[in-house]
């Protein structure tokens, strides 16, 4: 029997979506809630540059490996892949840009991913911001003071959930899948989303010139 694929358009655009490579807005400067504002940080410095040189490429990479899982194995290949291979890509690119980053959301799939205090305040903010019109996409955060001695910069980007998106984290999810989700993620909270919802954010930790890679 022949494996079922999804639609060529939704697979294409699954990839942009979940990758974080949705069209971007202007960008909106986010600030965690309830916290002392983060020293501004020129757009041009070389860490903030560094830091979203890391995610671009890190989209990238994921990009290119899914889709070609998904060319051969559909949707089931994809849960599949982000289990097994994503966090190696990941780990990847971290060396090569000689940074720490990662995904994290409010409603993690993977706990490897829950947020830490840092990262659980920024997401807070940018729900709040969300919450009053803005952009999810369009979120940032730029931390640059009180950070440990090994950090020299601090940065999210937040992540929209688009439709093709809820292949995955929408509700209902295809049987199939959803099993397939269960199976490697038994604590899986990324479910339940809709369009235009945030998703989450990818985050990421430049070293300081006195800390190691």
């Amino acid at each position: 029997m022949k494996r079922k694929h999804a639609p060529a358009f939704v697979l294409l655009g699954l990839l942009g979506a979940c990758t974080g490579e949705a069209p971007q807005p202007p960008a909106q400067q986010a600030a965690p809630a309830n916290a002392t504002p983060a020293r501004e940080v020129s757009a041009g410095s070389d860490a903030q540059a560094r830091a979203e040189a890391a995610i671009a490429d890190f989209g990238t990479r994921l990009r290119g490996a899914l889709q070609a899982r998904m060319q051969t194995d559909g949707p089931l290949g994809a849960v599949d892949f982000c289990f097994t291979q994503a966090p190696a890509i990941a780990d990847a690119t971290m060396a090569d840009h000689g940074v720490r980053m990662g995904r994290t959301s409010s409603r993690v799939r993977n706990r490897a991913n829950a947020a830490n205090d840092w990262q659980a305040q920024v997401l807070e903010g940018f729900a709040a911001n969300v919450a009053a019109g803005q952009a999810p996409q369009a979120q940032r955060a730029v931390l640059a003071d009180n950070l440990p001695s090994d950090v020299a910069l601090r940065f999210m980007k937040g992540i929209r959930v688009e439709a093709p998106c809820l292949l995955c984290h929408g509700d209902p999810i295809d049987a199939s899948l959803a099993a397939a989700l269960a199976e490697r993620y038994p604590a899986d909270a990324a479910i339940g989303y809709a369009e235009g919802d945030l998703r989450g954010a990818f985050w990421v930790e430049v070293p300081s010139d006195t800390g190691t890679r």
